[in-house]
């Protein structure tokens, strides 16, 4: 699947594959395919080459191709609303009924991620049949006889796709055709009498890089001239044509599932664990292992909730759903080693979307700010669910942190962090990233810390904060947390969120609940993902601090550790970090001068071919810090205001350190 804004890389495949493609096929009239295209990709084609999409409709005039139906913008079917599911298989068949005259029979779904519901969905949708990876059926169902599937009253047909039979480059065609050939025999030694004389079929799919490599490597022409010569038991058709022309169906049931590609990176977080037979690992499970595509979940079932609820202007809510159908691209919540960075990409370009539809609904009628409490990511916790004029958030029990941050102004999820991994990043990191993460360090651990090493988790980063009050006319929310430092002392944390348009007000309030001194080092940290990070041409966060009053420019490109002996960073009054490539400022200002460590982390992930870690995302965590010496039973209180707004230009007297 291709974004809205990839129309570069659609004409390089355009050149590659699909215009000799069109070529080979208008050249060999026997050869049938079925053909399965987004409606981005068609609205390039309409754009860029309607040559292309006239060769297409005189091949179907000759029923030599099939346009198979789907999503208009390739979704994941089973995590959208019903009337979701429907409104994205009518726009892509509303769209190959105006290029071709013909509306789709059949459907494919982004990587076979299969539900049951689906059938009813599918059903009323007018599709006929649809294609699921050959792992999510069992052994004895594959007999090379279509399935049949049932749901409240509604049925459809179900072909599979027979990845084991796939051929490449180097496959001898007539050894191919033998090997099919014996496939077929030994599936029919099963077979029921009333199943026995009919046709069969395997159903194969290629992508797009594999049907390139086939074509410009001569090997289609290869098979299409063996099979030309009829000596050979069967015949190329497109799937419409068999599901059509053949009555006998298999009834039977496919449970929650994906393709097996996929399912193998849904066991161990960007570890391929191979499943011999049938795949029962669904999407949800996949969740469970790569929190920021649940994070993204969350956000779009949030928003479609609001696009149902919306009442008012009838025009903006459609414009609103249409902009929310364009989020659901189904490669921003599959997270897999092939995409790493393509699906940190494909997530924030959901977000910014997701952004727009809640602007869009916005003026639909009189907003007001609010701070609600519900279970928004279904954890079994309250969350609290802060929409305000410039920004949307959600501030998490766990940890008391802010796990989404996005900014109205269609920037993307500034809270979209990973975690480092000992086995990409080299280090551990003991709790989740987040904005307004506390710690409370011993001055070893702090040492530590302030070289970006993990030294513990800071006792309070990965406690479970309980609600002490909540005040959703102030939009207040009040935290509470008790933990021992060092084992042994007994530490109380409140801590007092206070929304405004444009930020948030945060106050702490630590006391020391043992008997003896409590010394250590309180921070609070922050971490900010890039949005638009690229792995090859990326501008790092710009960072200005004000010290006795005067504003100076911190280089970024290293972290805090290598100014440590400066002393710039020891009596911070404010800091306001930048992120150029949006034009925001994000500034901290504390109730009283503290110190400041920073540091970039480039996360990587392995790259699919090789194997290898590659740049996958990039965050910049920024840490207010102070000394703490209480007595026992003391308070201390720290207040920081956090707030945002469009860059401001450089001023000519800033210094650069």
């Amino acid at each position: 699947m291709l974004g809205l804004s990839d129309y570069d890389v659609m004409e390089k495949q355009y050149q590659s594959l699909y215009k000799p493609l069109g070529k080979f096929l208008y050249a060999n009239q026997s050869f049938r395919i079925s053909l399965a295209f987004n409606g981005v990709q068609l609205a390039f084609f309409e754009k860029k080459h309607p040559e292309f999409i006239e060769i297409l409709k005189q091949l179907m005039d000759r029923k030599q191709i099939e346009a198979i139906g789907g999503g208009y913008y390739d979704p994941v079917f089973p995590l959208l609303y019903p009337m979701d599911r429907s409104g994205q298989i009518d726009l892509l068949s509303s769209k190959l009924r105006y290029l071709f005259g013909k509306r789709p029979r059949g459907i494919s779904i982004c990587a076979s991620i299969w539900d049951p519901s689906l059938v009813s969905s599918f059903s009323s949708s007018g599709m006929e049949y649809v294609i699921l990876d050959e792992s999510l059926i069992s052994d004895e169902k594959k007999k090379g006889i279509p399935l049949l599937m049932a749901d409240k009253g509604k049925s459809i047909s179900i072909l599979y796709d027979s990845v084991s039979l796939k051929p490449d480059v180097d496959t001898d065609v007539k050894k191919y055709l033998e090997k099919i050939l014996d496939f077929i025999e030994k599936k029919e030694k099963h077979l029921k009498n009333e199943f026995f004389e009919s046709e069969k079929v395997l159903c194969i799919q290629f992508k797009t890089d594999e049907m390139e490599k086939l074509l410009n490597s001569g090997w289609l022409s290869k098979i299409n001239k063996e099979l030309s010569l009829g000596e050979q038991k069967f015949e190329l058709c497109t799937c419409f044509q068999f599901v059509k022309n053949t009555e006998a169906r298999i009834p039977t049931y496919v449970s929650s599932g994906m393709s097996s590609e996929i399912a193998t990176w849904a066991v161990k977080p960007y570890q391929p664990v191979k499943k011999i037979g049938r795949s029962d690992v669904t999407i949800f499970d996949l969740f469970q292992i790569y929190p920021q595509s649940k994070a993204l979940f969350d956000r779009m079932v949030y928003v479609s909730q609001l696009v149902n609820q919306s009442h008012g202007d009838k025009i903006r809510k459609i414009h609103a759903r249409e902009k929310l159908w364009e989020s659901q691209i189904g490669d921003g919540f599959i997270c897999t080693a092939k995409g790493a960075f393509v699906s940190s990409s494909f997530r924030q370009q959901a977000y910014k979307k997701l952004s727009d539809v809640e602007k869009i609904l916005r003026e639909c009628g009189n907003f007001e700010e609010s701070v609600d409490n519900f279970d928004y990511n279904s954890d079994g916790y309250d969350e609290y669910v802060c929409r305000m004029k410039n920004f949307f958030a959600v501030i998490n029990r766990k940890g008391g942190t802010i796990k989404e941050f996005d900014v109205m102004q269609s920037c993307g999820n500034f809270a979209d962090n990973f975690t480092r991994s000992k086995e990409f990043e080299g280090c551990d990191d003991n709790y989740e990233r987040g904005l307004f993460v506390d710690h409370l360090f011993s001055l070893q651990e702090f040492e530590s810390y302030l070289k970006n090493t993990p030294s513990g988790n800071g006792i309070f980063s990965q406690k479970l904060y309980k609600p002490l009050k909540f005040n959703p006319l102030h939009q207040e929310v009040n935290f509470g947390v008790s933990a021992l430092f060092e084992k042994k002392q007994a530490v109380n944390l409140r801590k007092k969120y206070i929304a405004n348009s444009s930020g948030f007000s945060i106050q702490y309030i630590m006391k020391n609940e043992s008997d003896q001194l409590l010394s250590a080092k309180f921070a609070v940290e922050s971490s900010f993902a890039q949005v638009n990070f690229n792995p090859t041409n990326f501008n790092a966060f710009k960072l200005e601090i004000i010290t006795d009053g005067q504003k100076r420019e911190i280089d970024t490109k290293s972290s805090s550790k290598d100014l440590i002996d400066s002393g710039y960073l020891n009596d911070v009054e404010a800091f306001q970090l930048t992120d150029t490539d949006n034009g925001i400022s994000f500034t901290f200002e504390p109730n009283e001068a503290c110190g400041l460590s920073f540091f970039p982390i480039v996360f990587k992930r392995p790259e699919y071919l090789t194997g290898q870690p590659v740049d996958a995302s990039m965050t910049f965590a920024a840490s207010l810090f102070w000394d703490v010496q209480l007595e026992p039973g003391m308070e201390m209180e720290k207040y920081i205001n956090f707030s945002f707004f469009p860059q401001h230009k450089k001023k000519k007297n800033s210094k650069n350190i």
